[in-house]
C-alpha cells in the first residue's frame, strides 16, 4: 500500500505549499523538495509491489518507505492542526497570518520544530530513494484513483445455473424415509464456489417455506460451541435475546419451541471436525418431540461432510459452473444486463475464465474488474500477462481474486484492506465503514462542491460492484446499510494488510485472553480492531491485557472495539493515560466501554478524526475534547447518564456526525453549533428547558440549525413547549433542509414545571407553522403536540406529497387531521392518544372502483393503519356511509384498539398480512366484517386473533374462506360461541380458545349442519382456561382432519366424548394438569381410554401415557409391576420415560403452522400470550 501512501502524502504537501501559514514559517522551499523526492519514489512504486511477493528484499524496502511516509503523514497532519487550532484562538480571523500565533516566539519555535522534523524525513526518504537503484525498478505513470467505470448504479443480484443443484437436495429434504429423526445433508465445495448462495436459494423456496414451520439460519465459521449455536438457534426462532443460561435450561427452551414441528436448520461455513461436539449439538435435537429435523450444512472439507452427514445420504458436491454458464455470468458482471459485447471481447473473455474454474466468486470478480477496463489492450494485458499458470485450490483462487485488487486505484486498495478489520461473517456497517475510511484519510474529494461522505458511498459501491462485498441490505429510502465479506474475499483482504492491520479475538472457552496477540508486530501495527464474539461476555476479562498490549503500540492509527456485544467493557482508571499517550489515533471506539472518560488527555489526541464513545456511563464530557479540531464522528449514542456536553462545542469545524440519539438525561445543546456547517447526521437536538431569551447565551436555541444546510436522514426536535413564538421556529429554517427524511416534533407531557410554557392551542399550532419542513421530507412524528390541528395554511400539509409515514401520539387536543387525500405515496398512518379526535377526516372522499389508476384511489400506497387509545373516535369520517367510502387498496396491516366508541372502518380490500382488535365494540366487529371487499374470488386473510373483544353481532358470521388459524383470548365479556359464526371458516387449520371466563361453547345446530361447512380442515384445536365448558360441542366431531388437540385448565369438563374414535387423523392429545379429566385418562383402566386409546400420542399431565402407539403406562403401574416383580419394558422404557417427563415439565405454547409470508392476525392488548413474535 506504499503507493496509496504515498499518493496521499503528496496531496497533503500539495495543500501545504500554497498555504499562508508556512510562508510564514519560511517552509515552502522544504515542503517542495521533500514532495520532488516523494514524487521520485512514487514513480516505481507500481513495479516494486509487483515484485514484493517475490522478493523480500523489495518487500523490506517498501516496509521501511512505508514507516517514513507514516511519519510524514503524521507530521503533515500535525501541522495542519496546529494551523487551524490557532486560527480558532483569534476567533476565526484569517485576514491577518500574524494574528494567528499567540507571540513571535512561539511562531519561531514551532516554525524551526516543524522544519527540523521536515528535514529529518527528507534525510530518510533520499537514503530510500538511493537503495531502490539495486532493484532496477521500471517507472510507471501515476494512475488517476478517480478512474472508474459508474456500471454500479444497479447492483445485479445474479445466480446461475444451480436450478438442478437446488432440486436434488430440496429432494433430499423432503424426503418422509428416513429412521432418523434428525437428517443432515451437507453442501461441500471449495470457496467460492456458491454453497451460501445455493443454500439461500433452498431456504427461501416456497415449497421449502410451505414444508417446514421453523427455518432457522445460522452462520458457525471457526466457533462451533453447542451451547452457543443453541443460544442463536432460539434467538432466531423467538426473536428475543436469550441469557447465559445452563446447556440444560437451553435444551429444554429449545425443545418447547420445536415440539411438534418440522423444522429446517441451515449451519453454514461449517469447520468442526469435532464428533464429539457434533454428536453433542445433534443429541439436543434427537431428544426432542418434534415432527421432523433437516440440517443442511455447507462445509469446504470432505472430512466434515462426511462426519455431519446421515446414513446412507451422499454429501452433495458443488460443481463448477459450465463454460456457457461462466459465460454468461461474466458478461453480465463486465457489461451489464441485456448488453451483447462485440465478439473480439468474448474471445478475450472465455480465455481469462479458463483461469476462474467455474467459481462464481472469481468470475463476478474478473467480470466486476474489467467492467472499469474500456479498451482491447486493456482486456488483453489482464489475459496475457496477468493471468499466469494458476491452479484451482482455494490459494490458487486467492491469487487470481487479486489480480482484482491489483488493479483497484489506489486510494480503494487502502480502503479495502482497511476492511480486515473485521472479522469473518461480521456484519459491516456501511455508514460506520464510510465513516472510518474518511477518518483515515482514505476518500478524496472529487471537487470542492463534493462531500466527503457521498464520495466515500461510490468507493463502498465501485468495491461492492467488483465483489469486494456482498450481501447488502438497505434501509426504508434505499440507503445501503449493511454488507459482508465473502470468506475468500477475507483472507485476501487479512494478505494484502499484512502486519499493519488486525483483529482481535477473545478466547471464548472463558479464560478472556486475547487471542492471535502473537502474530502482532508491535513496531509495524497500524490499526487493531477487537472482537468480543460472545455478546453476553464482560469486557473486563480482557481489560488487564489489553492496556498492556496496547500500550507497546506507540504507532497505533485505529482502536476499535467492534459493538458485538450487550454489555461492554470495565476498564480501569488508568487505562485513559494509557490510551492518551496514543497520539497518532484516528479511530478510537470504546462503545460500551464504560471508560472513565476524566482520565483522557485529550490534548494529546490532535490527529483523532473518529470518536465512539456510545452506550457508555459518563455524565459530562470535558472542555478539552473541543481541542479535538480535526473531529469528524462524535457518537455519543445512547449514554443515558450524560446530561452536560462541552460548552465549545461548535469549535469542532470539522464535525460531520454527531449522534446524541438517546441521551435522555441531556439538558440542552450548548451555543456555538451554528458554527458546524459540514454536520450532515445531527439526530437529536434538546432545546433548553427555560425561556428561549434567556438561555441563549448558554444553550443553543432553534435558529443554529440555520446554517446546518447539510443535515440529512433523521432529525429530532425535543422541548418545543419551550420555544418563545413563530418567529423562533421559522428561524431553524427548515423548510430549506432538502435532504431530512425523517422529522420528529416533540414538547413534553404537560406538568407543573412547564405549565408556563405550555401557552394554549393556537400558540403551539402557530410554532408548528414555523417548523414547516421541505417538500422531500418522507416521515413525520408528532409527540405531545397541544394544538387543535395541523396547519394548513401556506401549503404547510398539502405541500408534503412524499410523506410515506405520519405518527401522532398523545395529541391530546388534536380535533381534526387535514385532508390524506392528497398523500399518494403514504404507507403507514399511526394514531394513538387523540382524545379529542372524532373522526379521521372531516369529510367524504369520493368513491373509486378497485381497480382505477392509482391517480384518483384515495391513499393509494397505504399499507399499514394504526389506530389507538383514541377514546372518543367514532369512526373513519363523519359522513362516510358503508356504500360510499372508498376502499383502501393496499391496506394489509391493521391495528385498532382501545377505540370504544369507535363504530366505523373504512372499506378495505382484503389483502391483510396482519390484523389486530383490542378493546372494541361489537358494532365494530359487524362494521369490520362489513367494510371488507374482496378483489378477487379467493382473498388473502390467513390469521385471526380476538382479545377483549364482545360477542358478534346476532346472526354474524366470520365469512373468510381463507382463513388458516383464528385465536380468541382474554374475551371476559363475550358469552357464546356457535357453530353458525365459524361455519365458513372452509380453510381454518388451527382454532385456538383460550381465558374467556364466561364463554360457552354452543351445540348448536352441529348435527344438522353439512360436515363440510363445520371447520372441515381443522388439524389443531386448543382450549385453555374457558371454565363455561362442560363438554366438547358436536360440531368439532365433523372436523375429520383434525390432529392435534389440547385440553387445560377446563374445570368443569368432566368427561371425553365418545365420537373422538371417529377422529382418525387425531395424532396427538395433550392434558397439562387437568384435574378431573386427567384421572379418567392416566391409565388404560380411566373411563375415558376407550374413547381415546387410538390416539398415537397420549400426554397426561406432563407426561406421555402413550407414543408413537406404544402404550407407556403410569408410575403407578410401574411401582405395581416393580412390587410384583414384573418388567413392562425394561430400563431402556424407563428412561425413555424419565426423558419424556422432564421434556414435558414446562407449558407448551402452540404456534400455527403457516408460511412466514403469510401471516396476518387480529389481537388483543396479551397477544404475546397467544402466539410468540
Amino acid at each position: 500500500m506504499a503507493a496509496a501512501l504515498a499518493g496521499f502524502v503528496l496531496k497533503q504537501l500539495a495543500s501545504l505549499a500554497v498555504d499562508k501559514a508556512s510562508l510564514l514559517w519560511n517552509l515552502k522551499s522544504d515542503i517542495l523538495k521533500l514532495q520532488n523526492t516523494v514524487s521520485s519514489i512514487q514513480a516505481v512504486l507500481l513495479d516494486a509491489e509487483g515484485q514484493s511477493g517475490k522478493n523480500h528484499q523489495v518487500q523490506l524496502w517498501l516496509q521501511r518507505l512505508e514507516a517514513v511516509l507514516y511519519d510524514a503523514e503524521d507530521l503533515l497532519d500535525d501541522f495542519s492542526t496546529e494551523v487551524l487550532r490557532r486560527k480558532q484562538m483569534d476567533g476565526n480571523v484569517v485576514a491577518n497570518e500574524v494574528s494567528l500565533f499567540c507571540s513571535e516566539s512561539n511562531q519561531v519555535a514551532y516554525g524551526l520544530e516543524i522544519a527540523n522534523q521536515i528535514k529529518l524525513i527528507q534525510s530518510k526518504l533520499e537514503e530510500i530513494d538511493q537503495d531502490r537503484n539495486q532493484f532496477y525498478f521500471q517507472t510507471f505513470p501515476v494512475s488517476d484513483d478517480k478512474e472508474w467505470r459508474e456500471t454500479y448504479s444497479s447492483i445485479p443480484d445474479v445466480v446461475v445455473g444451480r436450478e438442478e443443484d437446488k432440486r436434488k437436495i430440496i429432494d433430499m429434504l423432503l424426503l418422509s424415509g428416513y429412521k432418523e429423526k434428525v437428517v443432515v445433508v451437507p453442501i461441500i465445495g471449495i470457496g467460492g464456489l456458491g454453497k451460501t448462495t445455493l443454500a439461500q436459494l433452498i431456504y427461501n423456496d416456497d415449497i421449502i417455506k410451505t414444508h417446514f414451520v421453523c427455518k432457522v439460519w445460522v452462520c458457525v465459521a471457526e466457533n462451533f460451541d453447542p451451547k452457543l449455536l443453541v443460544k442463536r438457534i432460539l434467538e432466531s426462532i423467538t426473536k428475543k435475546k436469550v441469557g447465559d443460561l445452563a446447556l440444560d435450561t437451553l435444551k429444554d427452551l429449545l425443545h418447547e419451541q420445536i415440539k411438534n414441528k418440522h423444522i429446517l436448520l441451515v449451519l453454514d461455513d461449517v469447520w468442526n471436525d469435532d464428533r464429539g461436539k457434533w454428536d453433542r449439538f445433534k443429541n439436543l435435537f434427537a431428544s426432542s418431540a418434534a415432527e421432523g429435523i433437516r440440517i443442511m450444512v455447507t462445509t469446504r472439507s470432505l472430512n466434515i461432510a462426511k462426519l455431519t452427514a446421515t446414513k446412507l445420504i451422499v454429501p452433495h458436491e458443488l460443481q463448477g459452473l459450465s463454460e456457457h454458464e461462466s459465460l454468461s455470468l461474466f458478461k453480465k458482471m463486465a457489461f451489464g444486463e441485456g448488453v451483447e459485447p462485440s465478439q473480439r471481447y468474448v474471445e478475450i473473455g472465455k480465455k481469462i475464465l479458463r483461469k476462474c474454474y467455474g467459481v462464481p466468486l472469481v468470475v463476478r470478480t474478473m467480470g466486476g474488474l474489467l467492467s472499469s477496463k474500456e479498451t482491447e489492450s486493456e482486456w488483453k494485458a489482464i489475459s496475457e500477462e496477468q493471468l499466469l499458470s494458476l491452479g484451482r485450490e482455494d490459494s490458487d483462487i486467492l491469487a487470481t481474486l487479486k489480480l482484482s485488487y491489483d488493479n483497484l486505484p489506489s486510494n480503494l486498495k487502502r480502503c479495502f484492506a482497511y476492511s480486515s478489520l473485521f472479522p469473518k461473517d461480521y456484519k459491516i456497517d456501511v455508514k460506520t465503514l464510510v465513516q472510518l475510511w474518511m477518518a483515515q484519510g482514505y476518500i478524496t474529494k472529487s471537487s470542492q462542491s463534493s462531500l466527503l461522505e457521498d464520495v466515500g458511498v461510490e468507493y463502498f459501491k465501485n468495491l461492492l460492484w467488483r465483489s469486494f462485498f456482498q450481501e447488502v441490505t438497505k434501509d426504508d429510502d434505499g440507503n445501503m446499510e449493511s454488507c459482508k465479506m465473502h470468506d475468500l474475499m477475507h483472507d485476501l483482504a487479512v494478505a494484502v494488510a499484512g502486519e499493519e492491520i488486525k483483529c482481535l479475538s477473545v478466547d471464548s472457552t472463558g479464560s478472556g485472553s486475547l487471542l492471535n496477540v502473537g502474530d502482532v508486530n508491535l513496531e509495524r501495527i497500524r490499526h487493531i480492531s477487537i472482537d468480543l464474539q460472545d455478546r453476553n461476555r464482560w469486557w473486563s476479562d480482557i481489560a488487564w491485557e489489553a492496556p498492556a498490549l496496547l500500550a507497546k503500540a506507540t504507532r497505533l492509527r485505529t482502536l476499535l472495539i467492534l459493538k458485538n456485544c450487550s454489555r461492554g467493557a470495565e476498564l480501569d482508571r488508568s487505562c485513559g493515560r494509557i490510551f492518551s499517550e496514543m497520539t497518532r489515533l484516528r479511530v478510537f471506539g470504546l462503545g460500551g466501554a464504560k471508560i472513565e472518560i476524566s482520565s483522557f488527555v485529550f490534548y494529546k489526541l490532535k490527529h483523532l478524526r473518529y470518536l465512539d464513545l456510545s452506550s457508555n456511563e459518563m455524565e459530562t464530557l470535558p472542555n478539552e475534547m473541543t481541542r479535538l479540531v480535526n473531529l469528524q464522528v462524535l457518537d455519543l449514542n445512547f449514554c443515558q447518564r450524560l446530561w452536560l456536553l462541552p460548552v465549545g462545542l461548535g469549535k469542532l469545524s470539522n464535525l460531520v456526525y454527531l449522534d446524541l440519539y438517546g441521551c435522555s438525561d441531556l439538558s440542552c445543546i450548548p451555543a456555538g453549533i451554528e458554527n458546524l456547517s459540514l454536520l450532515r447526521e445531527f439526530p437529536f437536538f434538546i432545546l433548553a428547558k427555560a425561556a428561549a431569551d434567556s438561555s441563549r447565551e448558554t444553550a443553543a436555541c432553534l435558529g443554529e440549525l440555520k446554517s446546518l444546510d447539510n443535515l440529512n436522514g433523521r432529525l429530532v426536535i425535543t422541548n418545543l413547549e419551550w420555544v418563545k413564538d413563530k418567529s423562533d421556529a421559522e428561524a431553524a429554517n427548515l423548510k430549506e433542509k432538502s435532504q431530512l427524511r425523517t422529522l420528529e416534533l416533540f414538547w413534553s407531557p404537560a406538568n407543573n414545571y412547564n405549565m408556563a410554557a405550555r401557552r394554549g392551542c393556537d400558540h403551539e399550532r402557530s410554532i408548528l407553522e414555523g417548523l414547516q419542513p421541505h417538500p422531500n421530507l418522507k416521515r413525520i412524528l408528532m409527540q405531545f403536540y397541544g394544538g387543535s390541528s395541523i396547519p394548513t395554511t401556506s401549503g404547510w400539509f398539502s405541500s408534503l406529497r412524499n410523506l410515506v409515514e405520519i405518527g401522532l401520539f398523545y395529541c391530546g387536543k388534536l380535533q381534526s387531521l387535514p385532508s390524506l387525500a392528497p398523500l399518494v405515496f403514504l404507507q403507514a398512518l399511526k394514531l394513538y392518544g387523540l382524545d379529542s379526535l372524532e373522526h379521521v377526516q372531516s369529510e367524504t372522499v369520493a368513491s373509486s372502483s378497485p381497480s382505477s389508476n392509482n391517480d384518483l384511489q384515495f391513499l393509494p400506497s397505504l399499507e399499514s393503519l394504526s389506530i389507538e387509545e383514541c377514546r372518543n373516535l367514532i369512526g373513519w369520517s363523519a359522513r362516510d356511509t358503508e356504500d360510499k367510502s372508498p376502499p383502501l387498496p393496499r391496506v394489509s396491516t391493521l391495528k385498532i384498539g382501545g377505540c370504544p366508541k369507535m363504530v366505523s372502518v373504512p372499506r378495505f380490500l382484503v389483502n391483510f398480512d396482519e390484523v389486530e382488535l383490542k378493546d372494541v365494540s361489537s358494532e365494530l366487529l359487524g362494521a369490520f366484517g362489513a367494510s371488507l371487499v374482496s378483489p378477487s374470488a379467493h382473498p388473502r386473510f390467513e390469521q385471526l386473533s380476538l382479545e377483549c373483544a364482545k360477542d358478534f353481532p346476532q346472526g354474524s358470521t366470520l365469512n373468510l374462506t381463507s382463513l388458516v388459524m383464528l385465536c380468541i383470548s382474554h374475551c371476559d365479556d363475550m358469552t357464546t360461541l356457535s357453530p353458525s359464526i365459524l361455519r365458513h371458516l372452509s380453510s381454518l387449520q388451527e382454532l385456538q380458545i383460550q381465558y374467556c371466563k364466561i364463554l360457552e361453547l354452543e351445540d348448536g345446530d352441529g348435527d344438522d349442519m353439512s360436515p363440510q361447512q363445520v371447520l372441515p380442515s381443522l388439524r389443531i384445536l386448543t382450549v385453555r382456561k374457558v371454565p363455561k365448558l362442560v363438554a366438547l360441542p358436536k360440531w368439532f366431531q365433523h372436523s375429520s382432519n383434525l390432529q392435534q388437540l389440547e385440553l387445560y385448565g377446563c374445570d368443569n369438563l368432566k368427561f371425553l366424548p365418545n365420537w373422538l374414535t371417529e377422529l382418525t387423523a387425531l395424532e396427538t392429545l395433550t392434558l397439562p394438569y387437568h384435574g378431573y379429566i386427567s384421572s379418567r385418562c392416566r391409565n388404560s383402566t380411566g373411563e375415558d381410554w376407550p374413547n381415546i386409546s387410538h390416539i398415537p400420542n397420549i400426554e397426561v399431565d406432563g407426561k406421555y401415557v402413550q407414543q408413537g402407539g406404544r402404550y407407556l403406562g403410569t408410575f403407578e403401574e410401574e411401582e405395581e409391576d416393580s412390587e410384583e416383580g414384573g418388567d413392562i419394558g425394561g430400563e431402556e422404557v424407563e428412561a425413555e420415560q424419565q426423558q419424556q417427563q422432564q421434556e414435558g415439565a414446562s407449558w407448551h405454547i402452540q404456534i400455527s403452522r403457516l408460511s412466514e409470508n403469510c401471516f396476518a392476525r387480529i389481537t388483543c392488548n396479551l397477544f404475546e400470550k397467544c402466539f410468540l413474535p
